[in-house]
Order: C-alpha cells, then structure tokens, then sequence
C-alpha cells in the first residue's frame, strides 16, 4: 500500500537537472535600477529535461553591498510557443524552499497538473526561480552534510510532542539543528528575506528585458508577490496569488503567537478534515475508512494511540511503534491534495491504521510498519528538518514574530490544542527552531493598508484549503484595490491543481486582462469517493 504525497511524488519521479552547452544569451548592460549589476543570462538547454532551459543569474548577498559577495540563483525556462509573445510569466511554487527547476520538470512529467494552460505557455515564457538558498541556487541553506544524515537525526524526534519528555526532546533537538544550520548557513542566513528576495526577482525582471513583471504565486509565493507589489508597484503587471499567505498575519500580531495561529491554519486543517470526513460518510462504502461512522473511527484510533504507541510487528519480526505524532502529521499533509484522499493517501491510510491498532501483529501491521519504518529513515514529510524545512526557517525565523523561548511554545501549543484539537500542535510546532534560530533577525516589510498596482490582482484560493485558509485570500483581496477574488468550492492546496475553472480564468486574466466577475464561483474536478 503505497501513501504518497504531493511531494513524494515529486522525489519519486524527477531527476537532477544541469545544463548543457550554451545556445542563446540575454541580458542587460551593467547598472540596474537596484544599483546592482543587471547580470547576463546564458540559456543552455536543461540536460534531463527535454525542452526546459537552464540559466545562472548572478546577484548580490547583500544589497547594500552591491559589489561585493554574490549568490546564483538557477533559472528555468518554458520557451512560449508561439513568436507573437506577450513576455515572460514568473512562477513561484511556494516554501519558501521549492525548487522551481523540480516543479517545471514534475509538470513536464505529468506528474504535477499545470498551473495555466497551453494558451498561457504559447503566449508566454514561462520562468521559474530558484529562490536564494533553495533548491539549485548556490549557496544553498544545508543544516547537514546530507538528507540520510538530517533523516538519520529527524527520525525519533517527535512531530508533534504530547508529553513533558517529548517536549525536551524535541526543544533540544531544535537547538542542535539550529547550531548546525547556523554553522553551516553562515553569512547567507543574514540574507534571507522577502524583501531581498523581491529585489532578486526585479533583478531578474531587468535581465530579461522585461518593464513589468508578471507573476503568478502560489502559497508563500503570493506573500512575496504582495511584498515586491509594495516594494515596485510601479513595476508590477498581471499578477496571480494562487492559495493565500495573509502577508501581513503571518509575520507579527499577538506576543507569543505563531504564523499558523494567526493565519488559522490549524482552524483551517480541521475544517478540511471535516469535510474529508463528511464525504466520507456520505459515500458510505464508497470510502474505504470508519464504516458508517468515520469521524467516531478517528477519535477512537487517535485517542488509543495518544496513550501509547501501539507496537507493529513488520514483516523481519522488528517492532515498530505507531505512534500518534505519525498518523496526526501524516493525516496532516495529505489533507492537502484531495486526489489523494480515496488512492493513495486519505481513507487507504487511515483504513491500515486502524486494521493495524486491531491487529499489531498481522498483515496490514506488517505493511503499515514497513511503510512507517521507510517514511522516517527517508525523512519524508513526517520528519521536522528534512525536505525544505531548513529553507523555510532560514526565511521565516528571521522574519516573523513568535513565542520567546521553547516553554512559550509549548505553553501556546497547548493553547491552540485545546482549540483545534490535534492540529493545534502540529502547526504550532512547523516554528520550534525560531526561539533558538541563530542570524540577524529582519523587520517585516511595512505593507500599506493599500497596495496600488498598474494592472489589478488576480485571487485564487480554494474554500476548504488546509495550509492557507480562504478567509487569508479575502484578505488579500481587500489590501489590493480593484482585485477580483475567486474561489473554488472545493477543498486542497493550490486551487489552480483543483480546478480547471480556476485554471481557465487565470489564465483568460494572464492573456488578456479580463477579470471574473464580482461574485463568480467555481467547481472542483473531482469530489472524494464519488467515483
């Protein structure tokens, strides 16, 4: 029983990128209007990944120091199709921390849904970055000398701690990997940013000729979209923030809050897990979890296992623990593709974990204790310093508020547990390194109460969306005048992936500027266990 993830599925299927031998130049002369050096981009043609090409751009670590250290982002580009272009659309995946140069070569695989559709990639370049310190783009944030060796020490630390031991457990931990990204991160980490990411992205738009940017954001894409519409509105074209980081809760608000709580990401977890639960009720035999009371099944398999992990006997005779944090995290993360939640993932998982708690010692147990003991030694999702996770403190650490110390934490994890019970926790702990992070702390880009752009917003978001809630987009919506918000009435991450109406109207606004109309809906492709 294979329970992959939207990430998962993305290690599984790509393989490095380099390029090749250069074919085609562009650029600018030196003196961009950030006073940096506008850098000249050598495109070679991406050497796994046919039809994709590949390019350096040269950028300063510190803007302030425009001659001095540089860093490389990697560029990755979809050539548009046709020769009548309208220019070049940035896409950001999100993160911070996805690699862009990942993201293009999934969709080029299949295996990830685009984000607009072919009118949009004949029309328009379509280019990704590598933000600094993310994936291809060098330095890159490395908290261990390799993935086996951060999943060799994320594997016993618990995910969501529930007992006084795991909380020490898990605040030691944090420190010690604290120490080894800040000994390894040096001078880079002073320079993760938002707002210097954003001078990135307009260095970027200068090197490629183009007066405005137009972008489409996806997920803390669509804070930085907001960041650099503030910091260059005049600069700013068609922009897309697709499933909305509330730029301005996630980063300060009540003393001792997370961004989770204050963006109600754990609310929003449990009112995905809700409607999971209600479809899968109504589907009665057509979801393969709870027999006719779902939601009882869950409390009953949740209660058991936070009293104590339930032994698996896997298929060599080791004893595998199965252990609340496990089945909380992973119930988590595959809340945020539907898709998955009647193959891969969703009721199949939750079905082996209670045929397993029935019976440690037989086959499902056996399966789902090969699984558990493969997920943690890969470090996958389930792991707190693994995947992107180094790249998503060094950004967000520097940049939000949060609790002061370790036993903050833990007291407002405890808080937002009695609220959103078992998601209360597990969003409040995505933060546990930032009491302890080491580098230069940055202020939040001071955004308006409006933000005034040449071409008016486009807002996406689903209505059901565990990581970025609805209520976040709507937000959105009223911090740039003239946008339109539209939703999908549906459930998942990025809307654009569960929704071809969402899909169709963004990218009719990315060619010809027409907005949907106040008010209007759309429906997702598919509804769980309908078919």
């Amino acid at each position: 029983m294979q329970r992959l993830q939207w990430s998962v599925v993305l290690v599984a299927v790509l393989a490095a990128t380099g390029c090749a031998p250069a074919r085609e130049e562009s650029g600018q002369p030196p003196g961009g209007v950030s006073g940096a050096e506008v850098p000249g981009l050598l495109w070679a043609e991406c050497a796994d990944v046919p039809g994709l090409l590949c390019a350096e751009a040269e950028v300063p670590l510190d803007y302030a120091r425009p001659d001095g250290t540089s860093v490389t982002l990697a560029l990755t580009r979809k050539p548009a199709a046709r020769d009548d272009k309208l220019g070049t659309l940035v896409v950001h995946r999100g993160g911070p921390g996805y690699s862009a140069r990942d993201y293009f070569a999934g969709i080029e695989a299949g295996a990830i849904p685009p984000a607009v559709n072919e009118n949009v990639s004949a029309r328009y370049d379509l280019l990704g970055i590598d933000t600094r310190g993310s994936g291809y783009s060098e330095p890159a944030v490395r908290c261990f000398e390799s993935e086996a060796e951060a999943a060799a020490f994320a594997e016993k630390v618990p995910t969501v701690p529930t007992t006084e031991s795991e909380r020490t457990e898990r605040a030691e931990a944090d420190a010690e990997y604290a120490r080894r990204c800040h000994e390894r991160g040096g001078e880079l980490l002073d320079h993760l940013t938002s707002a210097v990411m954003a001078r990135d992205l307009d260095l970027v738009r200068e090197a490629l000729g183009e007066r405005r940017l137009d972008y489409l954001g996806q997920s803390y894409g669509t804070h930085l979209g907001a960041v650099y519409a503030s910091m260059f509105p005049e600069r700013t074209g068609r922009f897309v923030f697709d499933s909305v980081l509330d730029p301005q809760r996630r980063d300060a608000g009540e003393p001792g809050s997370t961004p989770s709580s204050r963006l109600g990401a754990d609310v929003a977890t449990a009112q995905t897990l809700d409607e999971f639960l209600r479809l899968c009720e109504e589907a009665g035999t057509g979801c393969q979890f709870g027999g006719s009371d779902p939601r009882g099944e869950l409390e009953k398999l949740l209660s058991t296992l936070r009293e104590a992990p339930v032994p698996l006997t896997a298929p060599d005779g080791e004893v595998v623990p199965l252990g609340y944090d496990y089945v909380v995290t992973w119930t988590g993360q595959w809340l945020y593709q539907p898709a998955f939640w009647n193959e891969l993932g969703g009721a199949p998982f939750l079905a082996a974990v209670s045929a397993a708690v029935e019976d440690p010692d037989g086959e499902a147990a056996a399966t789902l204790a090969e699984e558990i003991r493969a997920n943690r030694q890969a470090g996958l999702m389930s792991a707190p310093y693994t995947a992107i996770n180094p790249v998503y403190h060094a950004v967000t650490c520097v940049e939000t508020q949060g609790p002061r110390d370790a036993a903050a934490l833990a007291d407002h994890a405890r808080e937002r547990e009695a609220l959103v019970p078992h998601f209360g926790a597990l969003r409040a702990y995505q933060t546990s390194p930032c009491p302890v992070w080491q580098g230069e702390r940055a202020r939040p880009v001071p955004l308006p109460g409006e933000i005034r752009t040449g071409e008016p917003v486009l807002i996406v978001n689903s209505r059901f969306d565990p990581a970025t809630p609805v209520w976040s987009a709507e937000r959105m919506h009223e911090l740039f005048p003239g946008s339109a918000l539209l939703v999908n009435e549906g459930w998942g991450h990025v809307a654009s992936q569960q929704s071809g109406c969402v899909r169709e109207a963004t990218s009719r606004y990315l060619l010809s500027g027409e907005l949907p109309e106040r008010g209007q809906r759309c429906e997702p492709d598919n509804v769980p266990f309908t078919e």
